[in-house]
Order: structure tokens, then C-alpha cells, then sequence
């Protein structure tokens, strides 16, 4: 009996000492969306006015979408931003499409602008993972088309 006893305590041990999520666990690079360690890279940002890149802006953009919830946007020499985002299906407006499409919302950088919800596009070119963010108001010009690739750590 007391045997018995000592093996479901120890059983209930890790019940009592607290539970850890996922993002308690998770390295600090881990990404959401690609489900793996690792970043985007950003390649470019289009809009109706022309075309913004590493080179043209002379540094490179890195996004992590962490398992908590939180969007870390790196780049070289500056203080990283960081803001909440959420997945979401939906339809954008003012352009609307037929049926619900992935979202990624969270508040754009001033510097590089962009509506807060975005669509998002995960596909495959060359075997290198790429990541295609629109800005719901891209149709009516008020947005950008951004072009992310995966690095994995």
C-alpha cells in the first residue's frame, strides 16, 4: 500500500508544480508560421508608387511570429519592434473576395507602411518557403505587397 502510494505521488508531481505552454518551451525564434525555428526575410515591398528593398533602404527586415503572440520585426542597428498580431479568416475589405482568406493582423512600422490586417499567402519557389503579405487595402492603394523568404536557424 505504501508503495502504491509513493508512485502516485510522484506520478502527480509535475500536476503540482505547475503546467508550461508551449510558448514557455518554445526557443525565442521559434515562428508560428512556419512551425519551425527561424525568420522571414524580408525581400520587398511593393506599392502603387514603386518598389522599397533591403538595398533602397539600406538595411534588411526580419519578422518572427512568436507562439505567444507577439511579432518581433528585426533589423540591423535599430531597436526591434514588437507588436501583437492574431491569425484570422476573413474576408478584407474594401476588397472583398470570395469566401474567407487567411489574415495576420497587428499594427504596421511607420516606415514601412501597411493596413494592420493583412492577408497572407505561405507557398513555395525554387524549394525555398515564401511568405506574401497584402494590405487589405491594396486594391484601392492604400497598402503594400510584401515578400518575406524563410531562413531557418
Amino acid at each position: 500500500m505504501l508503495k502504491s502510494l509513493r508512485y502516485l505521488l510522484l506520478a502527480a508531481l509535475p500536476l503540482a508544480t505547475g503546467c508550461q505552454t508551449d510558448a514557455d518551451i518554445m526557443p525565442a525564434s521559434y515562428d508560428a508560421l512556419a512551425l519551425a525555428t527561424g525568420h522571414w526575410e524580408w525581400e520587398n515591398s511593393s506599392y502603387q508608387s514603386g518598389l522599397q528593398t533591403p538595398a533602397s533602404l539600406g538595411h534588411s527586415r526580419q519578422l518572427v511570429f512568436g507562439p505567444s503572440g507577439q511579432l518581433v520585426v528585426r533589423r540591423p542597428g535599430q531597436a526591434d519592434y514588437r507588436a501583437a498580431y492574431q491569425f484570422s479568416m476573413g474576408t478584407p475589405q474594401p476588397c472583398a473576395t470570395a469566401g474567407p482568406v487567411p489574415l495576420v493582423t497587428y499594427p504596421s512600422e511607420p516606415e514601412l507602411g501597411n493596413t494592420d490586417s493583412k492577408l497572407y499567402t505561405l507557398s513555395q519557389r525554387a524549394g525555398q518557403q515564401v511568405l506574401t503579405i497584402a494590405g487589405e487595402g491594396l486594391c484601392v492603394d492604400n497598402g503594400a505587397l510584401e515578400t518575406y523568404h524563410w531562413v531557418a536557424e
